[in-house]
């Protein structure tokens, strides 16, 4: 694809429990991805119980080296430096491995956690990586828009956006080069519970009546129908990676999303 880019998001703990079933499953995603032309493996900051080490990601990269992973870092969590310092070292070695700093989601953090400046500490890691790093690094800026275009083009990082169809023209103008990424829970027909659960989360956070509507559903997620096909057209001529999210991690699922997604691009002539 030319300027329409897509990549996949994946939240380990919705893999597994155990450990070694995770990254067999990332493993098993990185493949497929591969086999599909999806050069992009986005890997989302959780609990620091469920999230993979940096240096657990070292197969993975061994074995798929055209699917680059980004490592999501949530900078307020207690072992974030320690993960900085991991992957400050393998990214020297590694040019399929690329960082995103993120503020951490409050429900993966602990009280003390969420008093931390998250601004200040992207601003400090992200001084600390381009002293040796001078590649691709993202920086996550839900509610902290216009912090996050200061600090994005001080450190030359691309912003990653939580998809909001209202706010898609406002994230594109936040960019001088137009350049960023948007993460984008798709569904392609029916909502499952998982996607239910998430839309309500959003609703809640962003309205305090938590109206869930069709209206609500249509903000926060892309449904792949012919209404929502001028999103895709919208997005695709311009220079947006969406980072995709699919309700289930079923192989069949992913490949079906990405292969829809892919379809509805062709029917456009965005591809």
């Amino acid at each position: 694809m030319r300027d329409f880019r897509l990549a996949k998001a994946t939240k380990p703990s919705h893999l597994s429990p155990y450990a070694g079933r995770r990254l067999f499953l990332l493993s098993k995603i990185n493949r497929l991805l591969s086999s599909i032309g999806v050069e992009m493996h986005f890997i989302d900051a959780e609990w620091a119980s469920t999230d993979p080490t940096p240096p657990s990601l070292f197969p993975l990269l061994e074995e798929q080296r055209n699917v680059t992973l980004v490592l999501t870092i949530s900078v307020r969590r207690s072992d974030a430096e320690n993960r900085i310092k991991e992957l400050i070292n393998m990214v020297q070695s590694y040019h399929n491995l690329q960082p995103c700093l993120v503020p951490g989601n409050p429900a993966y953090l602990s009280p003390y956690e969420l008093c931390k400046n998250s601004v200040k500490l992207i601003e400090d890691y992200a001084k600390t990586i381009r002293k040796i790093y001078d590649g691709v690094m993202y920086i996550g800026c839900e509610k902290f828009e216009k912090a996050s275009a200061r600090i994005s083009k001080h450190f030359s990082m691309t912003m990653f956006h939580l998809y909001r169809r209202s706010r898609l023209n406002e994230f594109l103008s936040f960019s001088s080069e137009g350049s960023i990424a948007i993460y984008t829970p798709v569904i392609l027909d029916n909502l499952s519970d998982t996607a239910k659960s998430y839309i309500a989360r959003r609703v809640v956070a962003n309205n305090s009546e938590g109206d869930f509507t069709k209206h609500a559903i249509d903000e926060y997620m892309l449904s792949l129908t012919n209404s929502d096909t001028y999103i895709l057209e919208y997005l695709g001529r311009r220079r947006v990676m969406l980072v995709i999210q699919p309700f289930s991690n079923s192989m069949l699922e992913i490949q079906k999303v990405f292969r829809e997604i892919e379809r509805l691009a062709n029917k456009k002539g965005i591809t």
